[in-house]
């Protein structure tokens, strides 16, 4: 019995040790769990405060360049001078007839010596510079390669010659949208109002069929544009795009089962100011007293066929000179100057001290490129 005894206390003493062993575990465990939990309480409310902090730092520099922009729109305005200084290119920019569709190769100058102007002031920090006049030399554009590449080469022939590298400005032609994005109700009014000598309205279309269906290459992959079809496109390239990334060879389609155009072009004669809400932007445009071209195509509607063309500036006209017909014939040599615009950040440009009148480079008349 003795045994029995002592072996059963064994047995309970074990198992109180077990017991014990257990609750000292589970005691551990749940402070180590509170510990932990409280850890993650801790790391999350750190983790939020370093979010609202970054927040904080995110919204300042947000506040202080929508500050710095607002502060320097106020302090420049269409019209000033701005000392921007061009790479200087010695070789002229040679250009094939095999791309300008023009009789003859051309190698297009660098015109030395050009003062430049703000054009546009927008709301996101962009200013748009364009030169005070056209470059010296013209540039010529014939038939359906003139469609195809000459928005494309304008662009170029800008961005090689009046480009700064060690800057980052790179030069374009000016185009039909820097304008009408300047024009009031008046002016748009007037430019939709506008009807062909078909009696096409701008923004109509006309279908052509059999001997009037021809097109230049570029304009199947422009919006607004109908082959084969009398439903013209909508996720296309616009008229100011270059369209392709090097001058094509190709020049023309036929649309054989039918061509249809959306009427683009239009012709304001001795464009009045009060299309312009802003008088200088007007001058800037319109007072050069010469011509140049716009890095834009237009269509215009005829009762027999559609002519596709280049739009250009004429003294105080918007026009345009036709380069190929629907029904296979091409323009004449078409030739206008060039009007370079560069793009930039408000903040590269350093306010001057007096009156952007470009009187002199010093920035007392003129504001300057931060280098």
């Amino acid at each position: 019995m003795q045994k029995r005894m002592f072996k059963s206390e064994k047995g309970s003493i074990t198992l109180f040790i077990l017991l014990a062993i257990l609750f000292f575990l589970i005691v551990i465990f749940s402070v180590y769990m509170i510990g932990s939990n409280k850890n993650r309480i801790q790391m999350s409310e750190l983790d939020k405060m370093k979010q609202e902090y970054q927040e904080s730092v995110d919204n300042i520099n947000q506040i202080y360049q929508e500050t710095l922009t607002e502060n320097l729109s106020n302090m420049l305005k269409i019209g000033d001078y701005v000392n921007y200084t061009y790479d200087t290119v010695s070789s002229g920019y040679s250009l094939p007839s095999a791309e300008s569709g023009y009789d003859t190769n051309q190698t297009i100058a660098q015109t030395t010596g050009l003062k430049w102007r703000i054009l546009n002031i927008y709301k996101d920090g962009t200013v748009d510079l364009v030169s005070e006049n056209p470059t010296n030399q013209e540039v010529y554009f014939k038939g359906a390669l003139g469609y195809n590449n000459g928005v494309l080469l304008l662009n170029d022939i800008c961005a090689k010659q009046y480009s700064n590298k060690s800057l980052g400005i790179t030069a374009r032609s000016i185009n039909i949208e820097d304008i009408e994005s300047q024009m009031n109700e008046e002016g748009i009014a007037a430019r939709n109002a506008y009807t062909s000598s078909a009696n096409i309205q701008y923004g109509k279309t006309k279908t052509y069929g059999n001997g009037a269906n021809q097109y230049p290459t570029l304009y199947a992959k422009e919006n607004k544009s109908g082959i084969n079809s009398t439903t013209t496109k909508t996720d296309g390239i616009s008229s100011s795009d270059n369209g392709y990334t090097y001058a094509i060879t190709e020049t023309s389609n036929t649309a054989v089962n039918g061509l249809t155009v959306t009427q683009t072009y239009y012709f304001l004669n001795n464009v009045p100011d009060t299309y312009f809400d802003n008088s200088t932007i007007y001058q800037l445009i319109f007072s050069t007293n010469t011509n140049y071209w716009l890095a834009s195509r237009f269509v215009d509607s005829y009762s027999n066929s559609a002519t596709f063309g280049l739009r250009t500036i004429y003294n105080f006209d918007i026009g345009g000179y036709y380069n190929f017909d629907s029904d296979g014939h091409n323009g004449e040599n078409n030739s206008r100057k060039l009007r370079p615009v560069l793009s930039l950040d408000i903040t590269q440009i350093q306010p001057c001290t007096g009156t952007a009148d470009g009187t002199d480079t010093t920035i007392a008349h003129m504001h300057q490129i931060r280098q």
